[in-house]
């Protein structure tokens, strides 16, 4: 029972952390966003989304085999094999790094030829080429370095990254602001953005010694022994990475070409309304692979049957009803934060809803399915993802822009649909009809609060006021609204459990828990 409660105190605790780090990215955005606007326009914040979405496809090593090295560190908190992870890592780092040259060096020399290629207009293609250049340079240092925060985040100590990530977020947002209120323009945000990188890269390398001394990262330890080994997992998890990024790009990229800089800009501020709701569950699934990794290597069937049924859960309660909020009243949302009325946003940000909530359930599924080692299925099902999604680049004109979002909606449903059957097959102590009773209940509890909103938003008489205002005004209501009905909603259809709001208090309560040393 001890462990038990210590791994929910610590997936609990690291949870929390990280989503207070994401109310951080969540608030300075909120900001930014339309001071970016403002400066550059709709279209501008447009290719600022292509900018950084190629920024994160060139994070090959941070983002992919990172989530290789963490499981691999956290599996030897719990068994010792420090010496083997200390060999994987610094094997997998050698390989990452020949990787990241042979891939982003050429980034770097035609940035210009690979800005022009994705669409972006001649007034930003200078900008562009040169930030693309900046994060090919910079991400090259940052991948060779990704093991340095994966033996933080397999440490177990979640909570000291996301700190140093809501200090950075906050003083990109300062600078950034700062540059365009000087005139500067997407190259200077570039350049904000890139010594963030390197700040928090230089931070994961000095707090990785202290935490788990244990684990190095060194030329000593390169060894051909665990090559198989990492091509098996970690190579085919950085595999499963680029497939997600590559999926992640493509439909930007689509709409720029086909739509123009307005519509890919409609697209990204819709993106960037629903993405809180996911950077939330993110902060969840982190701590679900440390701490998945550890209890699977134990062999307690029951205990990984508890963790999958309420990882489900969680993640149903995460992401439904915001997701649900947003899409219903997200046009006020939008036109309050950005002064932006283009109707294509009336179906652009429901759409995108549904597809972030489809995708919020693969994403568990990919990381449970790692947590027990598996490392074929996964990447099979992006694959097919990915070729569902290709036929979209020769009909987009034809299906328009709503179209495109459909399809990317469908596409997320059939893989977390494959995902869960791959899951069942994966782990005998987890059937897919356990989930439906709790569905249900959340579902009933999501209907009734978008209720309760939407009579409040209604019942509100109109003020004299602008539209701008009229819509924060409404907006305002609805969150309240849904903040005062949701205790009640869950309440009464049973959705969340007396037993389970204590183990939310007891982890703001056990001090204890937040002053986890070195791992021995």
């Amino acid at each position: 029972m001890s462990n038990r409660n210590n791994l929910t105190a610590q997936v609990g605790k690291n949870t929390v952390y990280g989503i207070v780090a994401s109310l951080f990215q969540v608030g300075t955005r909120l900001v930014t966003v339309p001071v970016i606007i403002y400066h550059l326009g709709l279209g501008g914040y447009g290719i600022w989304s292509i900018i950084m979405t190629g920024a994160i496809y060139m994070r090959i090593g941070s983002v992919g085999i990172k989530g290789a090295f963490q499981k691999y560190v956290a599996g030897a908190t719990g068994d010792g094999g420090y010496d083997r992870a200390s060999q994987l890592l610094s094997t997998g780092t050698m390989g990452i790094s020949l990787l990241s040259v042979v891939g982003l060096i050429p980034v770097v020399i035609f940035s210009r030829q690979l800005a022009n290629a994705a669409g972006v207009p001649p007034e930003f293609l200078k900008d562009a080429a040169w930030a693309f250049s900046v994060f090919g340079i910079t991400m090259l240092l940052s991948n060779s370095g990704a093991a340095y925060e994966a033996i933080v985040l397999g440490g177990h100590r979640i909570d000291l990254a996301r700190k140093a990530n809501s200090v950075l977020t906050v003083a990109e947002a300062v600078a950034i602001i700062a540059l365009l209120h000087f005139g500067y323009g997407l190259f200077a945000m570039a350049c904000v953005m890139a010594a963030s990188e390197l700040v928090y890269l230089i931070y994961c390398y000095a707090v990785a010694h202290r935490i788990v001394p244990q684990v190095h990262v060194a030329l000593r330890f390169v060894t051909r022994k665990v090559v198989r080994e990492l091509v098996r997992f970690a190579g085919s998890y950085q595999l499963l990475n680029i497939l997600q990024l590559t999926y992640s790009a493509l439909v930007p990229i689509i709409v720029l070409r086909a739509y123009g800089a307005d519509d890919s800009g409609v697209y990204a501020v819709a993106n960037r309304l629903a993405q809180p709701v996911m950077m939330c569950h993110n902060a969840f699934l982190l701590p679900i692979l440390s701490g998945g990794a550890m209890v699977y290597a134990t062999g307690e069937s029951e205990r990984l049957r508890r963790l999958l049924a309420k990882s489900f859960k969680v993640t149903l309660i995460m992401t439904l009803t915001p997701f649900a909020l947003i899409s219903v009243f997200g046009m006020y949302i939008v036109r309050a934060w950005t002064g932006q009325t283009d109707p294509d946003f009336h179906y652009a940000i429901w759409l995108m809803c549904l597809t972030l909530l489809f995708q919020s359930f693969s994403t568990l599924g990919l990381v449970l399915y790692r947590v027990g080692g598996g490392a074929v299925m996964d990447n099979v099902f992006q694959a097919i993802r990915l070729a569902a999604l290709i036929p979209v680049i020769f009909v987009a004109r034809a299906i328009g822009f709503g179209g495109v979002l459909g399809w990317m909606a469908g596409s997320e449903l059939t893989g977390a649909i494959l995902m869960f059957l791959v899951l069942e097959k994966k782990f005998h102590v987890f059937k897919l009809k356990m989930l439906l009773p709790e569905t249900l209940r959340l579902a009933a509890a999501t209907l009734a609060i978008l209720t309760f909103a939407a009579i409040a938003v209604f019942a509100v008489p109109d003020l004299n006021y602008s539209l701008r205002e009229i819509a924060a005004y409404k907006a305002g209501v609805a969150c309240l609204a849904a903040l005062i009905g949701a205790c009640p909603a869950l309440y009464l259809t049973g959705a969340v459990s007396d037993a389970e709001v204590r183990s939310v208090m007891a982890v703001f309560r056990r001090r204890r828990a937040s002053n986890i040393g070195p791992v021995e």
